[in-house]
């Protein structure tokens, strides 16, 4: 696989996807907050995600080789009270027979990498650590 650089797109942390609260996560007994007050911040902020992204997620070559255009590609994940990142879910454009196998690679490599992130700085109501859902886009470039 090869390394390539990628752009966070937009960094929106929380999203409410139509109002503001929270959500009990399942199986688990501690309620997972779409909005924040204050919103998780990864350590060293946007610019070190951003770092950390580019140098932990490899694309495949078959991919490459083919210059596949992913389309947008978001990781889905909760980040606990501790700070700890959970529950990761990649989504992409629907993909047909010939670039399955290089896109599975591609999100499991996602996966992978936000999963050994090191701690967040949690997001926060009324000044107490939450859990938050967050949804991370990221856009392939080519360089």
């Amino acid at each position: 696989m090869k390394n390539i650089a990628l752009i966070i797109l937009c960094i929106f942390g929380t999203i409410g996807l139509f109002t503001p609260g929270s959500a009990v996560a399942q199986g688990r007994n501690e309620p997972v907050f779409t909005v924040a007050e204050q919103q998780p911040e990864f350590p060293g902020g946007n610019t070190a995600l951003s770092r950390y992204l580019a140098e932990n997620i490899k694309f495949p070559n078959s991919l490459s080789r083919r210059n596949y255009n992913t389309g947008p590609v978001s990781a889905k994940f909760i980040i606990g009270k501790d700070g700890v990142v959970r529950d990761v879910r990649v989504t992409s454009k629907p993909l047909d027979k010939k670039t399955q196998k290089g896109m599975q690679d591609f999100m499991t490599t996602i996966i992978s990498a936000i999963e050994k992130m090191p701690r967040w700085q949690p997001g926060e109501v009324n000044g107490k650590p939450v859990a938050v859902f967050y949804t991370l886009p990221i856009e392939v470039s080519m360089q």
